[in-house]
């Protein structure tokens, strides 16, 4: 039904799973043919409500609003666990999808995604958002560069958890190689643009509490130097969710 492209997901709302349990979603980026971007939007709530409105590959609509690939959509699947891709749509799907959603778009492209448990964390008060903020970060061609990056990535999650910070940041892992290195991308889920008056991502005084716990200057040997080291620099995009 889709070609795979290696790439690094994006991430939708979360239900509630057990610690640990593996969390896979398959993200489609959907580039629509400008005449029939309206039939795209209700032939996508047709296909979903036909083959994805409840279980593992239940699926949302998001549309790109800022960022390299604005104007796009981003169909979301899951959760799932790697198991459950085996299971390919039949052919009566598979029709659904081209006459839906495939006729619509002059291009789409898959990227599959595996949550790290570890590195995220969601406060379990948590709704539902209106918004993603995608925060994806480009390894760098240095050996070991992956495991450095992910470590930094670890390390601000686990103090997150420990000052229990208002909002939500969940880590993806690329299932596959992206040839660009873009191979991580924290998920921060939001419900209004006023969040950017104080920060961009991680709570305004993230770095004091980072280094209340791990010492005075730790957050620069921990975070900013690795990443500056270890990495070729982040990139944005903000979702909204459509349907």
């Amino acid at each position: 039904m889709k070609k795979i492209i290696l790439g690094i997901l994006t991430m939708c709302v979360l239900p509630i799973f057990a610690q640990n349990q593996e969390v896979v979603y398959e993200s489609i980026y959907l580039i629509p043919e400008k005449a029939k971007e309206l039939k795209l939007v209700e032939g996508v709530k047709k296909h979903n409500e036909k083959f994805h409105n409840e279980g593992k590959t239940t699926a949302s609509l998001y549309s790109v609003l800022i960022g390299r690939r604005s104007g796009q959509y981003v169909w979301l699947n899951g959760p799932m666990g790697l198991s459950d891709y085996d299971a390919m749509p039949n052919e009566v799907h598979m029709a659904d999808w081209q006459k839906n959603v495939r006729n619509n778009v002059s291009s789409e492209s898959v990227v599959l995604g595996k949550l790290n448990w570890d590195a995220s964390y969601t406060p379990p008060s948590w709704g539902n958002p209106k918004y993603l903020l995608h925060r994806t970060i480009k390894i760098g061609r240095k050996y070991g560069s992956y495991g450095k990056v992910l470590e930094a990535v670890t390390k601000i999650g686990k103090v997150l958890n420990q000052i229990n910070a208002p909002n939500p940041r969940r880590v993806y892992q690329s299932v596959f190689n992206d040839e660009n290195g873009e191979n991580i991308t924290l998920v921060y889920p939001f419900k209004s643009f006023t969040r950017f008056n104080q920060d961009n991502g991680l709570p305004a005084n993230f770095q004091q509490e980072y280094e209340k716990i791990n010492g005075l200057g730790s957050f620069r040997r921990d975070i900013w130097d690795v990443l500056s080291e270890y990495s070729e620099g982040q990139s944005d995009e903000v979702l909204q969710l459509i349907n």
